[in-house]
């Protein structure tokens, strides 16, 4: 088990949970009532970016979580949240109770997520699905059919 566990949001989640006072477990697509854990900020704030993050460079907030203020017993694998071919062999736990932020000992940062992406891609979103648009030249070099469906052009 990590030292620290590391939990991502956006600045709108950051100051949902600010107020609350707790780290809340959610319910989405592949999950029921649990909270997404990683074992490294960068692994939490690049997940944070892919799934919840609108634009290229939006602010995404980590909370620094020791390891000795959450029970085991609600700690289980979170592999599913993410596809592993983005995962480069970090892992993710779920958690399912809440997590207060009220303590000093949880620490959180801030700063805005760029992903390296190559030159004509960007980052989109599509309601709560995120994906990538295409300049025509970009489409082009990974040979991407512009025409296909899902394929947004700018």
């Amino acid at each position: 088990m990590p030292r620290f566990f590391y939990h991502g949001t956006t600045q709108k989640g950051y100051e949902e949970i600010q107020k609350a006072g707790a780290i809340e477990p959610q319910s989405g697509n592949t999950y029921t009532d649990k909270i997404f854990l990683s074992g490294n900020d960068q692994y939490a704030r690049r997940v944070t970016f892919i799934k919840h993050a609108q634009e290229q460079g939006e602010v995404i907030v980590v909370y620094k979580i020791p390891s000795y203020k959450l029970k085991k017993k609600y700690l289980t694998d979170g592999s599913k949240h993410i596809s592993s071919m983005l995962s480069f062999g970090d892992k993710t736990w779920c958690y399912s109770k809440p997590i207060s932020v009220k303590d000093d000992e949880i620490l959180v940062g801030s700063a805005p997520y760029f992903l390296n992406l190559p030159e004509g891609v960007s980052i989109c979103r599509y309601g709560k699905t995120t994906g990538f648009t295409f300049t025509e030249e970009a489409a082009k070099q990974f040979d991407i059919d512009p025409n296909a469906r899902g394929v947004v052009k700018f």
